[in-house]
């Protein structure tokens, strides 16, 4: 995927996690408010649509890109 079709992807949680994951970020969705957040800072990194999934220029964002 190029980077400005990734900007503009909804992503579901699962793919949200691994790619965290690959760029050495433990996330995970808080159960609250369905956010996923960075498990060790406690930092929001993305914040759950009205169908649970997550912008992926959030995501992006917060990974440096």
């Amino acid at each position: 995927m190029r980077y400005w079709e990734a900007c503009e992807a909804q992503v579901q949680a699962e793919d949200a996690i691994e790619e965290c994951r690959i760029h050495d970020v433990v996330a995970a969705v808080r159960k609250a408010d369905k956010a996923l957040v960075d498990e060790v800072t406690g930092e929001v990194i993305a914040h759950a649509d009205g169908e649970g999934e997550y912008y992926g220029a959030d995501i992006l964002g917060y990974l440096g890109y």
